[in-house]
């Protein structure tokens, strides 16, 4: 006689739950490593947009690009201003008239193209494509950048020599979140330099970067707080973003800080000595201000620490900010 052999009810449901399990034990290491591939992708840009920084200062005597163009009518800079990447994909006007796409051009992300040639060096891997409120984005007559760097706007056409720790000093940074913006971007942290007048703007330690700039205590602002608050986090991949230096080396950094109004001196190895309590996991709150090293805190105008192309990394809390209690 033949018989025929069936899985049992109990012997289907013992097979599903075994891969249910080995699928629970899996799918995170998966998640890792995708992860991990996607830093690793980050990493390779901006290392090559370090190694590009390096190429042109070399043809520019010496000097960084600016962080910010000037406005060709007034002659005063656009440090609070979006630019557009490139200048010339916007067929809206004004930005689509040679004055402002030579302003735009002046950006940094726009003067390295020849040594670029690749709108997608300034992308973030697998990280969101996200607008920007008011632009045009119908009226694109050409491929747009997606921007996850930033430029450190201290640097704004600084000299390469003039920076005592090159090794550490940022350069290029993810100073516009777990995102990549659409077509813009703007230095961050960047001059203050809103004074009524043109004249030069430049970092100018223990002095403001601009005669007739407004404020009397700082000399520059970061942006954030107008960034969709999922992607205002400094936590890009794992618990921390990707740092260029001006040396051209890159690396990821891990980044923690206490939750306001808690506050930690580690200036020496992350620009903020505060999170917020009410954002997503490492969102900034404070971004540790510093005199110039060896100076008293309060003696002068604060610039940030982590970002000053003076600092020596040696920063303690006598010339540093750690919170607004400290003002």
């Amino acid at each position: 006689m033949n018989s025929k052999r069936a899985f049992t009810l109990i012997e289907l449901l013992v097979v599903i739950a075994i891969i249910a399990i080995l699928a629970a034990i899996l799918f995170p290491v998966f998640a890792q490593a995708k992860e991990a591939a996607k830093k690793t992708s980050t990493l390779s840009n901006f290392k090559q947009m370090g190694t590009a920084l390096q190429i042109y200062i070399g043809d520019t005597d010496d000097r960084f690009p600016l962080s910010f163009g000037t406005n060709g009518a007034t002659g005063l800079p656009r440090w609070d201003f979006y630019h557009r990447v490139p200048q010339n994909w916007d067929n809206t006007a004004p930005f689509n008239t040679p004055t402002r796409q030579e302003e735009d051009g002046q950006f940094w992300a726009n003067s390295i193209q020849p040594y670029v040639k690749n709108l997608e060096m300034f992308e973030q891997n697998g990280m969101v494509r996200t607008a920007t409120a008011g632009l045009n984005y119908g009226n694109a007559v050409r491929a747009r950048a997606r921007m996850g760097m930033t430029f450190n706007g201290m640097l704004h056409a600084w000299s390469g020599t003039a920076i005592t720790e090159p090794s550490k000093l940022p350069v290029i940074w993810a100073g516009l979140w777990k995102q990549n913006r659409d077509g813009v971007a703007r230095s961050s942290p960047t001059l203050l330099c809103d004074a009524p007048t043109p004249g030069p703007c430049i970092f100018t330690p223990g002095g403001r970067p601009m005669p007739g700039n407004s404020d009397p205590t700082y000399g520059y602002v970061w942006w954030g707080f107008g960034t969709p608050s999922a992607y205002f986090t400094t936590w890009t991949y794992g618990r921390g973003m990707v740092f260029t230096a001006s040396d051209s080396s890159a690396k990821f950094k891990t980044l923690n800080a206490p939750l306001y109004p808690a506050a930690s001196m580690n200036t020496n190895d992350n620009p903020w000595s505060q999170f917020d309590p009410a954002g997503v996991g490492g969102a900034p709150y404070w971004m540790t201000d510093c005199v110039s090293p060896g100076r008293a805190q309060g003696s002068e105008v604060y610039y940030p620490g982590f970002f000053r192309p003076d600092s020596d990394f040696n920063w303690d809390d006598s010339e540093c900010s750690l919170s607004d209690s400290d003002l």
